[in-house]
């Protein structure tokens, strides 16, 4: 899993190489070429997809003064998303956007015992959710490459004594192409931060995690308004 989210980040990389090139084709030209109407990237618009992502938590179970587990534990999987945006060209090549989502139905688990096998250190990803903004680049009238970040909350199901609610930021970077008339496609890459919550602490038992995500998702969304501009 953690392979397949960083060949998702190298391959918006290396998509950005020959969407630039295609853009910059008309630079030595002797006669510039009409301007062609482009899709028009301005207004709201609504989306779904799927994803796929990797946790991993620090700060692991404390019983009576000695550590129960290893330092750093997490699990993979898979979660739904829809999400709800509005984007505006603020200047010519440059698009700049806000936009909430909510990631559902994750399958993202550990389930790890530590303490010679007596403790169950699980710890599941039910859901978050993310509000942001994100600024981007088109390398051509149909293609956005964008960097992005914001406010992120995660419910997360720890050690099965029930749900703890941790709060955070995320960075990330996608690429956003249209597809025909008002559909668009992205692939966009995320990393979450949610800070530091202590789950429970008493007599003979603390804990404090430090949990983090890696997520891919691919998005398909419908712009309201005019297909073209």
């Amino acid at each position: 899993m953690k392979r397949l989210i960083l060949g998702v980040a190298a391959a918006l990389l290396l998509s950005a190489g020959p969407a630039a090139a295609d853009g910059m084709r008309t630079k030595g030209s002797v006669k510039a070429a009409p301007v062609a109407v482009g899709p028009n990237w301005n207004g709201f618009y609504l989306g779904v997809g799927i994803g796929a992502g990797a946790l991993v938590a620090d700060k692991p179970l404390t019983l009576f003064g000695y550590e129960a587990s290893s330092t750093e534990f997490g699990g993979e999987g898979v979660f739904g998303t829809v999400t709800i945006g509005y984007d505006r060209v603020i200047r010519p090549g440059w698009v700049a956007g806000v936009f909430a989502d909510y990631d559902f139905g994750s399958s993202i688990s550990s389930d790890k015992s530590a303490f010679f096998g007596y403790v169950n250190t699980s710890l599941d990803h039910e859901y978050s959710w993310s509000i942001g903004a994100r600024l981007g680049y088109l390398v051509n009238p149909g293609t956005l490459i964008y960097g992005t970040a914001g406010y992120t909350q995660a419910e997360l199901d720890v050690f099965s004594y029930g749900s703890t609610t941790f709060d955070g930021y995320f960075v990330g970077a996608g690429i956003e192409t249209f597809l025909r008339d008002n559909w668009t496609l992205k692939l966009e890459y995320r990393y979450s931060d949610f800070g530091e919550e202590t789950v429970f602490d008493d007599r003979f038992a603390s804990a404090e995690l430090d949990p983090s995500t890696h997520t891919a998702r691919l998005v398909l969304s419908y712009k309201f308004g005019h297909p073209h501009h």
